[in-house]
């Protein structure tokens, strides 16, 4: 009888150690059978291509009673309106580790360069009203075919950003149900089950902003830097103010501007960072803001505004002829993650209807209009 009790009483003990040992490995297994994200790695979400779709065709039957037929001007399905077109020199710096020579940062040159600096939301506002803010680069000359098939002998890169570091959908299921929330009026029960997608949304829409050339710009989407990858931003160096005037009218962005770069040269830094922790930093999720303690954005270019008188209002009819889309680019700054990739067909689609309403031809631009 001893000795039954003693063999079940071992047999117990035996078991429990291999609880021990068993029970976190199965926790885990999933972990050691999914191999880590590498860095810069994308995964593609699930319907991914139906979530694309979705969104397309909702913003084109939006664009479509927006703006019926013979009705005047299309204007662009989201920054619709412009604050001002610039000439500018993209001046890349000379001393860049040889890891972050890629592309248009390949070596010390100056390119000669068009900023859009425009307003958010999808319809024409006043400047009072308070929504996030973008500016748009498009570099000129620059060689090498790139990355759309209708486009590869352009000679253009488009680093397109907005005034906030983050998005506000983490993926594209998220972000087609958000544009049918925003449709029905039923955006409040979106948002109530998202508390940080909810927080996002309303700061990219109230940040500070009283002078487009005194506040940061951010991609908010991470790109391709060779085989990194990065996210990039432009930081005013110079009269960094950003302090609300006494009177502001409905266009009182657009004369801050107009008053600021027809009296001084304008300063900028093009700065990016580079993704250190596929994790902490990830490529398929834009609401993760990436810690810049973990990754300082370094310095790749000055952006230099020359003194230049904008406010003839031809200034925001050839704006509105340009396009900007993160897809004009160098196989080198390929965007990536979901968001980027519905860009890629969103914007290509409402792009071409846009001209195609205006009877206008989308082509890209070899030199600074006259």
């Amino acid at each position: 009888m001893k000795s039954t009790t003693r063999f079940k009483t071992i047999v117990a003990r035996l078991y429990g150690c291999a609880l021990l040992v068993v029970f976190p490995l199965t926790l885990h297994a999933q972990a050691l059978l999914d191999p880590p994200l590498a860095l810069g790695q994308e995964m593609e979400e699930p319907n991914e291509a139906a979530f694309i779709a979705s969104i397309t065709q909702q913003t084109l039957a939006r664009l479509k009673l927006q703006y019926p037929a013979g009705k005047g001007l299309v204007l662009r399905d989201a920054h619709p309106k412009t604050h001002g077109l610039v000439r500018a020199e993209f001046i890349v710096a000379d001393n860049l580790p040889p890891e972050l020579q890629l592309g248009v940062f390949a070596q010390a040159r100056k390119f000669d360069a068009l900023i859009r600096f425009s307003a958010g939301g999808v319809a024409v506002l006043p400047d009072t009203v308070e929504q996030a803010r973008g500016m748009a680069i498009k570099l000129l000359d620059v060689a090498g075919d790139k990355i759309l098939d209708d486009e590869r002998d352009a000679q253009t890169q488009d680093f397109v950003m907005i005034n906030f570091p983050v998005f506000f959908s983490r993926n594209l299921k998220d972000y087609e149900e958000l544009h049918r929330a925003l449709a029905t009026g039923t955006a409040a029960n979106f948002f109530s089950t998202r508390p940080v997608e909810k927080k996002a949304f309303y700061e990219i829409n109230h940040q500070p902003f009283y002078n487009p050339l005194q506040v940061p710009y951010w991609s908010e989407t991470p790109y391709k830097l060779g085989a990194k990858a990065i996210k990039f931003s432009a930081r005013p160096i110079t009269r960094l103010a950003n302090v609300k005037p006494v009177l502001t009218g409905p266009d009182y962005l657009r004369e801050a501007m107009v008053k600021q770069v027809g009296s001084e040269d304008v300063y900028f830094e093009f700065l990016i960072q580079v993704q250190t922790d596929a994790v902490k930093m990830p490529v398929e999720d834009s609401v993760v803001d990436w810690n810049e303690v973990d990754a300082p954005f370094q310095r790749v270019a000055l952006i230099r505004i020359p003194k230049q008188d904008i406010s003839d209002p031809e200034n925001l009819d050839v704006a509105e002829h340009l396009s900007f889309t993160p897809w004009h680019a160098l196989p080198e700054h390929r965007p990536l993650g979901s968001i980027n990739r519905a860009r890629r067909v969103i914007y290509q689609t409402l792009s071409g209807f846009r001209h195609s309403m205006n009877g206008t031809l989308r082509r890209e631009p070899t030199e600074w209009p006259e």
